[in-house]
């Protein structure tokens, strides 16, 4: 759950929030998972804009007096360390709220904090193991569960924990009081998967199943390539195989025809569609307006001229990795400026001379080690 909180705090950042970033001694652990070079990769950086980094030894109680004192000014406290190591470490939501009953404290668990899993250290594979998303990803033909390749639970935490922070603070502006929140990445997980995924194992009373929404996410092969195509309603069924110059199955003419006898039309549509170039198969449906895409590479994502039209990609410069491309924020904020991920500590002083502490005050707390 490397990325869960990282990701979730960057969202407030570039939605105008003030976001510290604490970091151990030698920086935080994504600076070294993944290419990247300078004391950082694209890993971090992608998780990381517009946060100020602070360096600071919490083994030792002169660190942790530091952190009580930035908490102190904030908002919000944001952690995802494995169960208990927080409570350990002496800033558990008892430590940091008897003091401060405005804070908002902000906790990610991998599988909640009861449970034969509570304990164990959790990163998305697992969780999508044992949420049913690995067991959604199965192979059609062979049976055979798959993962998601990509941190998608790490990520839907990430957004959900944006999202509930932001709640809290709406909470907070009526009432006064802060609180806290937890939560689970296999709560999220379930919750993500459910609404489509879990559609036959929802009612528990006797109703008749019907295939899941699941088997409409394949592909289709093309003469060069791949195309994403989709029908929900009459006209886009029709128009699709109009498209590919099949002859349709009478039987399948409505929704619940289709479900049922649709599948011969369609392997014969797959077949007349693999003879097909992906630019004549998105061409003609986006002439009947069927939902189709292509397939585009990863390399390719980057120069697709929708992608290209979206401005979703920009071009950074950032100290230590040099050119870099990401994505700016999907909800675009005005008025709030794009800082690449900071370098371990960078703002250190900065932030402690912010929290009141002196020149001297600093300096020592530096020869120390207490912070670098």
């Amino acid at each position: 759950m490397n990325m869960s909180g990282p990701l979730g705090t960057m969202v407030l950042a570039e939605q105008g929030a003030e976001v510290i970033k604490v970091e151990p001694p030698g920086g935080e652990v994504i600076r070294k998972v993944g290419m990247g070079r300078g004391g950082t990769t694209s890993y971090f950086a992608n998780l990381n804009r517009n946060k100020r980094s602070i360096v600071i030894d919490l083994q030792r109680s002169e660190g942790h007096a530091v952190l009580v004192r930035l908490v102190a000014g904030a908002d919000v406290f944001v952690q995802n360390f494995r169960l208990g190591v927080a409570e350990r470490l002496r800033i558990g939501p008892g430590d940091l709220r008897p003091g401060h009953p405005e804070l908002i404290y902000a906790s990610i668990t991998g599988f909640g904090r009861e449970g034969p899993f509570a304990p164990a250290p959790a990163y998305d594979h697992a969780v999508q193991a044992l949420s049913g998303i690995a067991a959604r990803q199965a192979d059609p033909k062979e049976g055979i569960p798959d993962l998601v390749r990509h941190g998608v639970v790490d990520k839907a935490t990430a957004y959900t924990l944006a999202q509930a922070i932001t709640a809290a603070l709406l909470a907070r502006s009526r009432t006064g009081e802060g609180g806290i929140v937890d939560i689970s990445m296999l709560d999220v997980a379930i919750n993500f998967l459910w609404p489509d995924g879990m559609m036959n194992h929802t009612c528990l009373d006797d109703v008749a199943e019907v295939p899941a929404v699941a088997g409409s996410f394949r592909l289709t092969k093309t003469a060069d390539g791949y195309v994403s195509v989709v029908t929900l309603t009459d006209k886009q069924w029709q128009g699709m195989v109009e498209a590919s110059g099949v002859s349709e199955d009478a039987r399948s003419g409505t929704v619940e025809g289709r479900m049922k006898h649709g599948g011969d039309t369609m392997r014969e549509v797959k077949k007349r569609l693999a003879e097909m170039t992906t630019s004549d198969v998105v061409e003609r449906m986006a002439a009947r307006e069927v939902p189709c895409a292509p397939v585009v590479s990863l390399d390719g994502v980057r120069s697709h001229p929708q992608v290209v039209a979206s401005g979703v990609l920009e071009e950074m410069d950032h100290p230590a990795l040099g050119r870099i491309l990401q994505p700016r924020p999907a909800a675009r904020m005005p008025g709030v400026a794009r800082r690449v991920a900071p370098a371990a500590g960078e703002h250190t002083d900065e932030i402690l001379k912010e929290a009141g502490y002196s020149a001297p005050e600093i300096a020592g707390l530096r020869g120390d080690g207490v912070v670098a």
